[in-house]
Parts: C-alpha cells; sequence; structure tokens
C-alpha cells in the first residue's frame, strides 16, 4: 500500500500563505520542514506532545550552518595571523567579533511561527491552509507521514475550510 499522505500535507504547507496545523505529534523532521517552508507565511500550531528538538526548533529556530561555517574559517584566519605573528591583533579580534555577529544575525527566532502545547492531550489531526483541508488519522512525523498506514481525507470546499479555521481558532483560544 502506498503511503502518500505526506505529499498533500507537504503540499499544503509550502502554498498556503496561512497554515493552521493541530498534531499531537511534530518531530524534528517536519519542525525543520515547516521552518524552511516558513517564509512569509503565518503559522500557527498546536501540538500535545511534541518532540524536544522540534519544539526547539519551532521556537528558537535553527543553527544557521552557512554563519557556523564563516565563524570556523574566521576563527582559523585569525589563529593562523596570530601564530604567524601578526602585529595587529586588533583585525585578529575584529574578525572574530564579525563571524560572532554573523552568527547571531542568522540565528533568529522564526517571529511567523506560533507554537501551543495544550494541558490537556489533543488527538485531533487536522492541518489548514488558505482554501484546503486535510483531516485524518496521520500526525505530523516522518513515520506518520512517510510508514504508517494512515487515512486522509481533502477537502476544499470554501464553507468547510471557513468552519474548520472557526473550529481551529477556538481551540486555539482554549488552549
Amino acid at each position: 500500500m502506498e503511503r502518500t499522505q505526506y505529499k498533500y500535507v507537504e503540499r499544503l504547507i509550502k502554498k498556503s500563505r496561512e497554515v493552521l496545523i493541530v498534531s499531537p505529534y511534530i518531530d524534528l523532521y517536519y519542525a525543520n520542514f515547516i521552518l524552511h517552508n516558513s517564509k512569509g507565511k503565518k503559522i500557527y500550531i498546536i501540538a500535545s506532545s511534541i518532540d524536544n528538538s522540534a519544539k526547539k526548533i519551532l521556537a528558537n529556530g535553527s543553527f544557521p550552518s552557512l554563519s557556523f561555517a564563516l565563524f570556523i574559517s574566521f576563527l582559523a584566519a585569525s589563529l593562523i595571523l596570530f601564530a604567524n605573528g601578526e602585529e595587529n591583533i586588533l583585525f585578529v579580534f575584529a574578525m572574530f567579533f564579525l563571524a560572532i555577529f554573523a552568527i547571531r544575525f542568522k540565528h533568529k527566532r522564526p517571529k511567523n511561527i506560533r507554537l501551543k502545547i495544550p494541558r490537556e492531550f489533543v488527538h485531533a489531526k487536522f492541518y489548514i491552509g488558505d482554501s484546503e483541508v486535510i483531516t485524518g488519522s496521520a500526525n505530523l512525523t516522518f513515520r506518520g507521514m512517510h510508514s504508517n498506514v494512515e487515512h486522509i481525507e481533502i477537502r476544499n470546499d470554501p464553507e468547510y475550510v471557513k468552519t474548520m479555521k472557526k473550529e481551529f481558532w477556538k481551540l486555539w483560544k482554549e488552549v
């Protein structure tokens, strides 16, 4: 049996400007997927039992690998210059602080992603985009989207989308 639920949920997240997610479980794979597809969007998530590393990614963003590479490069260059007797130690420190600035500049908390973790366990699973709703049994985890046998329903009826958005915001206020 083909497991294709991920295609529909990932498409919804990629194409919608506003994404509303209710899934008790979210793993690191999908936290990174959401973060990397969040530019220019508003994303609201209700998750009861989210993986700790996924929670950190969605709340704080990911560590920027490019900035980290720049930091290591500048640090290495500074140490080489210092080891070769570079007399202008100010240059060495300037390079070091430039690298730190690059890391802080790139490592921003995602302001367009809101995450709520309710006190009560919310077992519902639905994914709402601008004009589409996906409901069913699939959690937002790699296994739930790619491995498990799951059932999803996809609806794009404007009235149903509107009703589900109201349901989401009602739940958002309650948790």
